[in-house]
């Protein structure tokens, strides 16, 4: 790293995708989109053996949704909530126990719908 200093998206006002999936946990009123496939054998969204959802910590966000197969990942206080529409549940894969948290994050709630201010946002 150099010792400049930089601006980061997030320090943009109302913008609310941090860079990575993991990041959202940490960033009180952050959310983004997200795409639920990715060619070979990476997961972005799986279930444990016990059925719980874990999304891919590292995998990039975007404000917009460009396909309706992308889904949403979103802040709540409890932890993070996801929004995966119903075409993508095909690219749900498993992972075993014991799940590395370093490499995933928990789902802490389940979205039915998308939230309004993700669908009016760009």
């Amino acid at each position: 790293m150099s010792d400049r200093k930089q601006g980061r998206a997030m320090d943009l006002p109302d913008f609310p995708c941090p860079p990575l999936l993991g990041d959202i946990a940490t960033h009180a009123g952050s959310w983004g989109w997200f795409g639920t496939f990715v060619l070979g054998t990476n997961k972005i969204i799986a279930r444990d053996p016990e059925g719980y959802l874990w999304i891919r910590s590292n995998s990039s966000l975007a404000p917009e949704r460009e396909t309706h197969s992308r889904a949403l990942a979103a802040w709540t206080e409890d932890g993070v909530a996801l929004f995966v529409p119903r075409e993508a549940y095909k690219y749900l894969r498993n992972i075993e126990n014991p799940v590395n948290e370093t490499a995933w994050t928990p789902v802490a709630s389940v979205l039915k719908e998308p939230p309004q201010y993700a669908l009016n946002f760009c």
